[in-house]
């Protein structure tokens, strides 16, 4: 990637991503509505979450150890298995809660693995002076797909007011077939890098135990966690916070796609912003002003002013997130970056699973203005965690 950043092969790793991403939003919801429609409460529906969560939580670091030792077309050809597999089963066992919870399993195998084997290519390949705009672009392609799966939701459906199961499967097993074919093309980076080629790999827990010690690695890791959890918190807290103000309907779709085109413009400039101002002073910046955004959620002021916040938080969230990827791309030594991507996913997933639960009880004290508020006050300590990121790619 010497002469030109944006290559055939990265090219490729974008058209996965999306696919990725695209199909993980198709379907989840896809499955949760099917267990609905076959009369289950929905408590199986924290059943499918924790189906598709805990797995992948278990497996991560071996994952990431997996794919230093075989490369990362290896966990890329697993993902896309998985995700083959998944529909297969959501096609021919989808009329049973056995199967759609299989389903769910397989369906959260494929993202572990197929984004472990992304991240770790990136971090590896994306060359010194270009790591945030490849993270920033990579990043917007993953929105992309985030925001193209739920379109498969709107498909006519005659005989339900739940959308078309079997037609949206039929979807994504094609879009899964696409994803096997692209990553069977991806080749993994080089592995011979001077200083490494003969040099043996730790055992993974000591690997993964090494690299927490490392500076900047525990603070990236925590901040990542803050922001991504900021967004599960804000999308599942906002029909609340419009329920209480009696907010029509069309103001919480506005706030929504407002946060995720404002999320993908961020993306896109981000190389631009960080070689004009520095990538710690933008992370900081970012932090701080993600923070001020969300805050604003809990005033008492008129939609448009929500309107005006949550783009905000979109374009500072949106820049923190993938300046996060390069931070631990810089303090993880190049033949550990498939465990330190894989450390970044537990991390998030932890964050996802234990912040949402301490914010549960706030909403039971001041409704969705305290969680905001106090989710906010959050982005702050991830503001001055990025104190600790490198401001340069030596």
């Amino acid at each position: 990637m010497a002469r030109g950043w944006l290559t055939p092969a990265l090219a490729l790793l974008l058209v996965h991503a999306v696919l990725v991403q695209a199909v993980s939003y198709a379907l989840r919801p896809a499955i949760s509505y099917a267990i609905l429609d076959l009369g289950h409460s929905s408590a199986w529906l924290g059943v499918a979450t924790a189906a598709f969560a805990v797995p992948p939580l278990l497996l991560a670091v071996p994952s990431g150890r997996l794919t230093d030792r075989l490369g990362e077309r290896m966990p890329l050809i697993m993902g896309a298995g998985c995700f083959v597999g998944a529909v297969v089963v959501a096609l021919l066992w989808g009329t049973a809660l056995a199967g759609l919870i299989v389903a769910t399993v397989l369906l959260g195998l494929g993202v572990l693995w197929s984004v472990v084997g992304e991240q770790a290519w990136v971090m590896r390949d994306a060359p010194a002076g270009r790591l945030d705009a490849v993270f920033g672009i990579y990043t917007f392609a993953t929105s992309s797909g985030q925001m193209l799966g739920p379109g498969l939701l709107a498909l006519p459906n005659d005989a339900s007011a739940s959308p078309p199961f079997h037609i949206i499967a039929w979807c994504c097993l094609g879009a899964a077939v696409v994803m096997l074919a692209l990553s069977l093309l991806i080749r993994s980076t080089p592995r011979a890098i001077i200083g490494e080629a003969d040099a043996p790999l730790e055992r993974m827990l000591p690997a993964a135990w090494r690299l927490l010690r490392v500076r900047g690695v525990v603070p990236a890791l925590v901040t990542s966690s803050l922001v991504l959890s900021s967004l599960d918190i804000a999308l599942a807290y906002l029909p609340l916070l419009a329920q209480e103000r009696m907010l029509a309907p069309w103001v919480l779709t506005a706030l929504l796609v407002a946060r995720g085109l404002a999320t993908m413009l961020s993306r896109l400039s981000l190389g631009s912003l960080t070689r004009s101002f520095g990538r710690r002073r933008v992370l900081v910046v970012g932090g701080l002003a993600s923070a001020v955004g969300l805050a604003a959620l809990a005033l008492p002021v008129d939609p448009w002013l929500l309107l005006v916040a949550m783009v905000v938080y979109g374009l500072a969230a949106g820049t923190v997130q993938p300046l996060t990827m390069s931070w631990m791309t810089l303090v993880t030594p190049r033949r550990d970056r498939g465990i330190g991507a894989s450390m970044r996913l537990v991390g998030n997933r932890a964050g996802q699973t234990g912040i949402p639960l301490a914010v549960a009880g706030l909403s039971v004290l001041g409704g969705a203005t305290v969680v905001f508020a106090a989710t906010g006050a959050s982005l702050v300590i991830s503001a001055w965690l990025s104190r600790w990121a490198p401001n340069d790619d030596d």
